[in-house]
């Protein structure tokens, strides 16, 4: 499984992202988020953006699993609360970005 997290946007206007592939992780950091990617249901998210606010930061998390590939985009407002657990693993992983990644 790879997952692909970046984070844009906010008051600074920071890129932060980080790849991930669970056959070069350590064992239990690959099992651990192998659960958060089945518990946030990314299918189900989609896109949820706020219409409130202009300097929100926006995520966007994209799993590639067994010929899938869930995507889901959403802002500081619309953070679905079963994404928060693995938006939370992929953040303290992420590192900056350039603009165009």
């Amino acid at each position: 499984m790879k997952v692909r997290y970046r984070q844009s946007g906010g008051y600074a206007g920071l890129v932060l992202g980080c790849e991930l592939d669970s056959d070069k992780l350590p064992r239990a950091e690959a099992e651990e988020l192998a659960r958060l990617v089945k518990q946030a249901v990314l299918d189900k998210v989609g896109v949820k953006r706020s219409s409130r606010g202009r300097d929100l930061t926006n995520y966007e998390i994209i799993v590639e699993n067994n010929g899938r590939t869930p995507k889901a985009s959403f802002d500081d407002m619309t953070i679905p609360a079963d994404v928060q657990p693995l938006l939370d693993f992929l953040r303290s992983r992420a590192t900056a970005r350039p603009l165009d990644d």
